[in-house]
């Protein structure tokens, strides 16, 4: 099992629900507006720091992940200028 955590910066989340869904990730949880600091700079939701993320917790099996995991790179390839989508992949040892 693989745990993905997906933060997508942008003013349409649904583009990402609808990816997870369209490959049967089987659940999801998803945080709307987070705040934080990266390599794109500040998203804190303000007139100084405009911008938010939302988070996305997905746990799949490691076979689907692949998969999942590059159609979420061609998706943030096709992104409008401005927006972002980050993936990081977990190894899950339990999952109940």
């Amino acid at each position: 099992m693989k745990m993905l955590i997906v933060v997508y910066s942008g003013s349409n989340p649904h583009r990402i629900s609808s990816l997870l869904d369209s490959h049967h990730a089987g659940g999801y949880t998803e945080f709307r507006n987070a705040h934080g600091v990266g390599t794109t700079g500040r998203r804190e939701g303000s007139r100084a720091w405009p911008g938010e993320s939302t988070l996305f917790f997905s746990v799949v099996p490691a076979d689907q992940s692949l998969d999942l995991v590059e159609t979420l790179r061609a998706e943030g390839a096709r992104l409008p200028a401005g927006e972002r989508v980050h993936v990081a992949v977990l190894p899950t040892e339990t999952f109940f």
